[in-house]
């Protein structure tokens, strides 16, 4: 029989819908081209596989180089499906979302989906781990 390791952790009050907006707004912060801004969502040990970067990201410092470089491109995009699994202090939200890049001058749309591991840190989400990847 199936036992999930998460079963014994207190349960805690966060809702899913605090996940849902805490997806929502790195996506708002995404879109206001901020590395900084988009970096301080991260936990400080964060790791960050993303849509656009050759290599796996640890730690903030590594993240801000990414972020630093994606705003060059102008992101912004919306959420397409978001599927959350809540326990309690930690929460996974996969999905789907779509781009617009705009690089040097040409706009392109692209779908991708993801994966937030979501940690309470200090009363407040962080993304522990994010993975992104273009959809085939």
């Amino acid at each position: 029989m199936y036992s999930n390791p998460f079963d014994n952790l207190p349960r805690q009050f966060y809702t899913p819908s605090s996940i849902k907006e805490f997806v929502q707004t790195w996506l708002e912060t995404v879109c206001t081209h901020n590395p900084e801004a988009i970096t301080n969502l991260y936990n400080y040990d964060a790791t960050l596989l993303g849509t656009v970067a050759e290599n796996i990201k640890l730690g903030r410092s590594q993240i801000r180089s990414y972020f630093d470089y994606f705003v060059k491109m102008k992101p912004c995009g919306k959420i397409t499906s978001l599927y959350i699994n809540d326990f309690g202090s930690t929460a996974v939200a996969n999905g789907t979302y779509t781009f617009i890049l705009n690089s040097d001058g040409a706009v392109t749309e692209v779908p991708a989906r993801f994966t937030f591991v979501l940690v309470k840190n200090g009363g407040k989400w962080l993304i522990s781990t994010h993975h992104s990847s273009a959809q085939p």
